[in-house]
C-alpha cells in the first residue's frame, strides 16, 4: 500500500537525489511539449559491467557518457531475474507472477490457460510443486507501445522481443515497426547471416549490435522534422549469449587485467565494446539531428549479469560485490544499471538513491507523455517522474520479486522477496525444516554482498516484511509452491549436481531423457513420456555436416510444437540458440514432418523434443538429409 510523504522523508529527498534545485523552473520555462522516447534495454548486462558502476575491466565510454547527461539510479531493480518476464513487466508495468509470465519462455510454443497453473506433479528431488509459466505475453495487456501509440505517438520496436512466438509479437503489441523482434530468446548467430525471421541478412560477417543500431538511426533519420513523437525501442540482444563478439573488440581485452580480481571475459569485454558504441551512435545522431534537446532516454538491463556459463574457462561477468548472478533472487540477479536522460528536468550527472524497479517505467512514461491508462486497468508501477523532477521521494516503500522455480544451474529455490529500506527477506519455499518455508534476513547498507543472514537474530522484522511479502503475493494473485508428494530425499540432487543414478542404456542409438523412456516395439520405437519435457538424442551422426534437413515420421496425440536440437564441434552442448521447431499434429495418425537445420560444418548431435504432454509417442524412422535430398543419416526402427 502506498506510505503517504511525511515532512522528514520529503527532507530526505534531498539526499536521496541529487537533482537539480532549479529543475522545476527550467522545466516551466519550455514550451510544453511531449518528448520523443528511446528507451535502450541490455540482455544480461549487470550491475557492474561499466565503468560508471564501478567496473574496472570493462570500458564503457558511451554509457558513461549517457549517465554525465542524466540521472543514473544506484538502487534500480528488475521485476524479475531473467528475461521474458522483467521484459512484460516493462510493456505493462504489472509485476510478472500478476500476468503469470515468470520464466523466459518466450522461445516456446504458447500452451493454453485452461491448463492447471500448478502440475500435479514433480521431479523427486523438488521438496514443492511450482506453477508454470505463461510463453507469452497476453494480448488483452495494455502494452506500453498501446497507451503510446493512442496517445499519438509513432511507434517502433528494434531488437530481441522474446514474449511470444508470432501470434505475440511487437506489431500486435502496439508497435508499428518491428526490426529483428521475435521468439527468439538470444540470436542465432551475431554474426550475419543472423537466421532471425524479422531481419534481413546483412553482409556476411556484419556484427548484430552494429546492425541493429543502424537500423536505431535510421530510424531517427527518418522522424527529423515529422512532429509527431515517437517511441523507439532499441533492445539489444546484447549481451546474451551465443558468446560471439568482434575480434577487433575482443583483443584489447587480453591483455587488460581487473584489479579487482574478479571480471576476466576477454569475449564479454567485446560484447560489452560494441553495446556501448550502440549508445554512443545513438547519442551523436540524436545530437547531429537537433532531437537530442526533446527526447527522453531510459537505458537498463532486463537481469543480473550471467555467472553460470563457461567462456574461454571464466563466466562471462562478475557481479560482486552483489551476490549471485542472472537467474536467481539475490542481488546480483536484480539489481540493474539504470539511467534516464529527460532533457530540462533531470540534472546532469545527479545520482539517485531511490529504489525502483522495472514496472515504474510504465507509468512513468505514460505520465510524461500524457497517456492514459484505461479504466480498471491494474499497474503495479509507481511514476518516478516527480523523483526526476527533484519534487520528492517515491511513495511505495517496498519493492518485491516472486520467482517459484528451480535454476540448477544459478542454484536458485523457489521463493519470493521484499526490499524495504535497507532490509532485503527471501522467503524460499519448502526449504526449511519439515518442508516449511526458509528465510533470510538482510541489511543492504551494512552487507550488500548478503553473507550475514540475520533471520535468527531479528524475528520480529522477519515476522512484519514476511507478512507484508504474504499481503503481496495475495494480491498479484501468485500461484503459491505446495509441497511434493513425489518427493524423495534420497533421490538425485541436480540443486546439488547430483547424476542420475543409473543412465538409461540407448536404444536403437538414441538416448532417452527429461520425461520420458523409450523401449523398440515392432518396427517403431516407443517414446513414453510421464510430463512435459520428453525428448531423445544420439551423437551417432556419422559425418552429417549442414546446412541439413531432419526428417520424421511419428503418431501421437499430445500438445505443443516439437523440436530439433543440433550440437556441433565448437558448440558441444544443446542450447536454444541451436532449435528450430515444427508443428505437430495430435490426431495419433501417421504424419511425416520436416526441419531445416540452418547449420553450417558439421553436425555431431541430434536431439528430438516430440511434443511437450504425457503419452505414448511412436517413432517409424528418422532422417538427416541435405537439402537436395542426398541422404547423410538414417534411423529405421
Amino acid at each position: 500500500m502506498p506510505t503517504p510523504i511525511t515532512r522528514r522523508r520529503f527532507l530526505q529527498a534531498a539526499t536521496a537525489c541529487a537533482a537539480a534545485p532549479a529543475a522545476a523552473a527550467l522545466a516551466q520555462a519550455r514550451p510544453p511539449r511531449r518528448p520523443n522516447i528511446v528507451f535502450i534495454l541490455a540482455d544480461d548486462l549487470g550491475w557492474m559491467d561499466t565503468a560508471v558502476y564501478g567496473s574496472q575491466y570493462y570500458q564503457t565510454p558511451n554509457i558513461d557518457r549517457l549517465a554525465a547527461r542524466g540521472t543514473r539510479f544506484t538502487n534500480a531493480y528488475a521485476a524479475n531475474p531473467l528475461c521474458s518476464p522483467t521484459r512484460s513487466s516493462i510493456m505493462t508495468g504489472k509485476y510478472p507472477g500478476r500476468i503469470r509470465l515468470t520464466v523466459p519462455a518466450g522461445h516456446m510454443p504458447p500452451e493454453p490457460d485452461s491448463l492447471p497453473w500448478l502440475p500435479a506433479a514433480a521431479p523427486p528431488w523438488h521438496k514443492v510443486r511450482t506453477p508454470r509459466s505463461r510463453h507469452f505475453m497476453p494480448l488483452d495487456e495494455y502494452t506500453l507501445a498501446e497507451a503510446l501509440k493512442d496517445a499519438g505517438y509513432a511507434t517502433a520496436f528494434i531488437g530481441k522481443w522474446h514474449l511470444g512466438h508470432q501470434d505475440y509479437w511487437p506489431k500486435r503489441q502496439g508497435f508499428d515497426v518491428n526490426i529483428a523482434g521475435g521468439h527468439y530468446p538470444g540470436p542465432p548467430s551475431y554474426f550475419s547471416p543472423y537466421r532471425i525471421q524479422t531481419l534481413t541478412d546483412g553482409p556476411k560477417g556484419e556484427y548484430l549490435a552494429d546492425r541493429l543500431t543502424d537500423e536505431a538511426v535510421r530510424y531517427l533519420q527518418q522522424r527529423k522534422g515529422n512532429d509527431q513523437p515517437f517511441f523507439l525501442c532499441l533492445w539489444h540482444y546484447s549481451v546474451h549469449a551465443p558468446f560471439q563478439a568482434r575480434p577487433d573488440l575482443v583483443e584489447p581485452y587480453r591483455s587488460r587485467k581487473d584489479p579487482r580480481g574478479k571480471q576476466d571475459c576477454p569475449t564479454m569485454g567485446g560484447m560489452i565494446a560494441s553495446l556501448d558504441a550502440s549508445v554512443g551512435r545513438v547519442l551523436d545522431e540524436l545530437d547531429k539531428l537537433g532531437l537530442a534537446d526533446d527526447t527522453l532516454i531510459v537505458f537498463t538491463s532486463d537481469n543480473g549479469g550471467n555467472m553460470y556459463d563457461r567462456v574461454e574457462g571464466a563466466t562471462p561477468t562478475n557481479n560482486a560485490p552483489l551476490r549471485n548472478g542472472k537467474g536467481n533472487l539475490y542481488e546480483g540477479g536484480v539489481r540493474e544499471p539504470a539511467v534516464v536522460i529527460w532533457p530540462g528536468v533531470t540534472r546532469p550527472g545527479s545520482v539517485c538513491e531511490e529504489a525502483i524497479s522495472s514496472i515504474d517505467y510504465y507509468p512513468t512514461l505514460l505520465e510524461i507523455a500524457g497517456a492514459k491508462t484505461q479504466p480498471g486497468q491494474i499497474v503495479d508501477g509507481e511514476s518516478i517522474a516527480p523523483v526526476l523532477r527533484g519534487q520528492g521521494r517515491m511513495r511505495r516503500r517496498e519493492i518485491y520479486c516472486y520467482f517459484p522455480h528451480y535454476i540448477p544451474a544459478t542454484g536458485n529455490y523457489p521463493g519470493a522477496s521484499i526490499r524495504q529500506g535497507d532490509w532485503k527477506l527471501y522467503r524460499f519455499f519448502g526449504e526449511g525444516d519439515d518442508r516449511t518455508d526458509k528465510h533470510e534476513l538482510y541489511n543492504l547498507k551494512d552487507d550488500l554482498s548478503e553473507t550475514a543472514d540475520l533471520a535468527a537474530r531479528m524475528p520480529d522484522k522477519v515476522r512484519e516484511l514476511d507478512a507484508l511479502l504474504s499481503a503481496h503475493l495475495k494480491a498479484i494473485d501468485a500461484i503459491i509452491p505446495v509441497p511434493n508428494p513425489a518427493y524423495d530425499p534420497k533421490a538425485p540432487d541436480a540443486m546439488k549436481g547430483d547424476k542420475p543414478r543409473a543412465r538409461p542404456k540407448p536404444v536403437k542409438g538414441w538416448q532417452p531423457g527429461g520425461t520420458c523412456t523409450l523401449q523398440a516395439g515392432e518396427g517403431v520405437l516407443i517414446v513414453n513420456s510421464t510430463g512435459g519435457d520428453p525428448h531423445l538424442h544420439t551423437t551417432a551422426v556419422g559425418q552429417a555436416a549442414g546446412p541439413a534437413v531432419a526428417r520424421i515420421r511419428m503418431r501421437l496425440a499430445g500438445r505443443g510444437q516439437g523440436q530439433f536440437y543440433w550440437i556441433t564441434p565448437a558448440a558441444p552442448n544443446y542450447a536454444r540458440e541451436r532449435t528450430v521447431f515444427f508443428d505437430l499434429q495430435h490426431d495419433n495418425q501417421w504424419h511425416d514432418y520436416q526441419a531445416k537445420l540452418p547449420v553450417e560444418g558439421r553436425i555431431t548431435g541430434l536431439r528430438l523434443d516430440p511434443g511437450s504432454a504425457p503419452g505414448r509417442i511412436e517413432i517409424q524412422w528418422i532422417r538427416m538429409e541435405k537439402e537436395d535430398g542426398t541422404l547423410l543419416r538414417e534411423w529405421k526402427f
